[in-house]
This record gives C-alpha cells, sequence and structure tokens, in this order.
C-alpha cells in the first residue's frame, strides 16, 4: 500500500536539486556571454578591416588615371547631350 508519504521528496532533495539547476544555469550564462564577446570582438575586427579597405578602394578609385578619364568622358558626354538639346531646342523655334 503506498501513502502520501512516500511520494514526496524530502525538502533537502528539493533544495539540492535546486542548486545543482541554478549552478548548471549560471554555468551556461557564463559561457554564452564568453562565447558572444568572442564573436562580437570578431565581429568588430571584421568591421574595421572592413572600413579601412572600404577607404582606401575609394582613395584608389578617386585617384586612378582611368577614374579621372572616366569622370571627364561623362562630363563631356553630359555636355554633348545638353548642346544636342539646344540645338534641337533652338531649330524648333
Amino acid at each position: 500500500m503506498e501513502t502520501i508519504y512516500e511520494r514526496k521528496k524530502p525538502a533537502h532533495e528539493i533544495l539540492i536539486e535546486y542548486y545543482a539547476y541554478s549552478d548548471l544555469r549560471n554555468i551556461l550564462e557564463k559561457e554564452r556571454k564568453e562565447a558572444d564577446e568572442k564573436l562580437k570582438e570578431q565581429g568588430d575586427r571584421l568591421y574595421t578591416e572592413y572600413e579601412k579597405t572600404a577607404a582606401s578602394e575609394r582613395h584608389r578609385e578617386e585617384n586612378s588615371k582611368s577614374a579621372r578619364i572616366a569622370r571627364k568622358l561623362e562630363q563631356m558626354k553630359l555636355t554633348d547631350e545638353l548642346v544636342t538639346k539646344i540645338k534641337l531646342r533652338n531649330e524648333k523655334k
């Protein structure tokens, strides 16, 4: 015959189990924070590297001879288009 007293755990066992779970949670939280910090450091390092590389690429593109020639050609093209539009407008009058 089973009684209610046989089914319950003693209070001290429940407390020990509680502290075991509490300790496990603290350990997992500490490990998660350490892993998060490592990932954050790596991400920050990569973003800094990206900024430096992007700045040097922009600088290189702005100062390269081909970029200057491309800008001049684009300017000439726009100027030519503007002149053509003005001529067409004058011919319509």
